[in-house]
């Protein structure tokens, strides 16, 4: 028979994390009192905790070039020559505008090396 029920102790109540114990859960996903997704997972020490489950972070992890096609014909720049002109063109002609985070971030992994344009409006290319 499953373990795994619900609480309704206050030290379950009032916490981010589901409403179950983590360690008659093992293994499962389920969705915390503040709406996100939680998983259970075992810690070093073999004691399950809830763990969240950030889709965004799994998706988002690289930047692809269909993404910054979507700059492109966002900030109406030219689509001519690599991916990095791209972006260094992007940084050149539209770099005061673009305040978006996810924006920015898209572009500087695309930049290899710091230029006139990237230090002036704030653009760090990325370390790969």
């Amino acid at each position: 028979m499953n373990e795994c029920v619900k609480s309704t102790t206050s030290k379950y109540s009032f916490r981010n994390s589901p409403a179950f114990p983590a360690n008659k859960c093992k293994s499962m996903k389920k969705k915390g009192n503040d709406g996100k997704f939680y998983m259970s997972q075992p810690d070093k020490n073999g004691t399950y905790k809830w763990v969240s489950v950030n889709k965004n972070k799994t998706l988002k992890n690289k930047k692809t070039k269909e993404d910054l096609q979507i700059l492109v014909k966002k900030y109406e720049i030219s689509k001519s020559g690599s991916n990095r002109k791209i972006a260094e063109n992007l940084v050149r002609l539209r770099g005061p505008y673009i305040k978006n985070k996810t924006d920015r971030k898209i572009i500087e992994q695309f930049l290899k090396k710091p230029t006139i344009a990237t230090k002036r409006w704030g653009f760090v290319p990325s370390k790969d």
